[in-house]
């Protein structure tokens, strides 16, 4: 975590728009997860299974750009002072979240350029994107895995951040919860 105190004033918070862009950005990647997981269920050729891709890539795409807003709110409006944690559990955190953003940004242009090396246009709420990779089948599939690994890794980086968050919050009673609230402090 960057050591900057919040430009605002917020004291532990984060401020509110970036704990909204942070909720905001889960619920986009519970999205595209849940979708992409239950189109393998539906048989090829049924209409669901297109619709379930779009509203997977559409969530992916809105992620990567709401991923571009959270880094310039993070600038802008500086974060808390990290909580006194031993070094050890500083690295990992500081690991788990560079890793979150890596795959924030790396999941959406994967998915954008395995999609344009199979020939495939890649639409964004009505509108084609610009080709970045011409159609090369030979490129598409090693794409696609590292796109696949790094949606596989998700899992396990969310659980990660999930589990160090509740470890922080119920057995060393820090107040990890409520730094990235949306409900205004108590006063």
């Amino acid at each position: 975590m960057n050591k900057t105190n919040n430009a605002l004033g917020q004291g532990t918070r984060y401020h509110p728009l970036y704990a909204a862009l942070h909720w905001l950005m889960f619920v986009l990647f519970v999205v595209a997860l849940a979708t992409i997981e239950y189109r393998d269920d539906i048989p090829k050729g049924d209409p669901l299974r297109d619709l379930l891709r779009t509203v997977h890539m559409h969530a992916g795409q809105l992620v990567l750009i709401f991923v571009v807003v959270r880094l310039i709110a993070r600038k802008l409006l500086g974060v808390p002072p990290e909580l006194p944690l031993p070094r050890l559990q500083q690295l990992g955190a500081s690991a788990v979240h560079l890793l979150l953003y890596a795959v924030m940004i790396g999941l959406p242009i994967t998915s954008i350029l395995f999609t344009q090396a199979g020939g495939r246009d890649v639409v964004f709420f009505g509108m084609t994107l610009p080709v970045i990779l011409a159609k090369d089948m030979a490129v598409r599939g090693p794409i696609k895995e590292v796109h696949e690994f790094m949606g596989n890794a998700v899992y396990f980086l969310v659980g990660l951040h999930v589990l160090g968050t509740l470890w922080h919050q119920l057995f060393d009673r820090m107040p990890i919860l409520q730094r990235m609230s949306l409900r205004s402090p108590r006063k």
